[in-house]
Parts: C-alpha cells; structure tokens; sequence
C-alpha cells in the first residue's frame, strides 16, 4: 500500500496534478529540502504549482518501508531531476518520509533527505 502511495505521490509531483497531492499531503506536512529549507503544506503545493519546483524525473532504490501501528517510515536512495532557480539539478540523496494513517487513510506526513556527496 505504502509503495503504491509513494509511486501516486512521486506522479503527482511530476505531473503537477495538485487535487491528488492534497489528497495524498497531510495538513501538518513539513517537507524538509536538501537545503534546509522547510516546507508545510500549503507552501509545498504552491511551489510546485507555480513551479518553483518542476520536477521531471525520480528513481528511487535501495527503498525500505517498515510500518508501526499507524505510522510508515519509508527509507531510500533517490535520484531527482528537477528545475528549480532556473536550472535543472539532479538531485542524489538518502530520504525518510513518513506516512500516518488516520480515520483509515494514509497521509503523507514528513520528508527528509541528505544529499549524497559527488
């Protein structure tokens, strides 16, 4: 199930299809950037919306989901290409993101990733 979220999530991004990631997003996201920066919700949605970020691609391995009553905890290796400042970037990281379940849906909740030094 997780697996199958993160793919409709990833899609999403890509595709700029906004009503899927507010169904999929959690109210209190926080989306933690390579950078630092920090994103909630509404700030993510709008970045991609007006395309702050335009991501293009994602590849993931090394993908681990390990799942806690309510909670999933997904570790893995991502590669994303994605415009952002003007400039296309291809992003190497380590992520965990976490998924809550609540009223027997599954939201995204938080994300977190560390570059992966060249």
């Amino acid at each position: 199930m997780i697996q199958e979220l993160e793919k409709r999530r990833w899609r999403a991004m890509i595709e700029v299809d906004l009503p899927t990631l507010d169904s999929l997003l959690h109210p209190s996201l926080r989306y933690t950037h390579s950078t630092a920066a920090v994103d909630t919700k509404d700030s993510y949605m709008s970045a991609i919306e007006n395309g702050v970020f335009d991501y293009r691609d994602v590849s993931n391995s090394d993908v681990e989901i390990q799942i806690f009553n309510d909670l999933a905890l997904v570790n893995g290796t991502a590669e994303i290409t994605v415009v952002a400042r003007e400039k296309e970037f291809l992003l190497r990281s380590r992520y965990t993101c976490v998924w809550i379940k609540e009223s027997s849906e599954w939201r995204f909740l938080a994300w977190q990733n560390t570059p992966i030094p060249s």
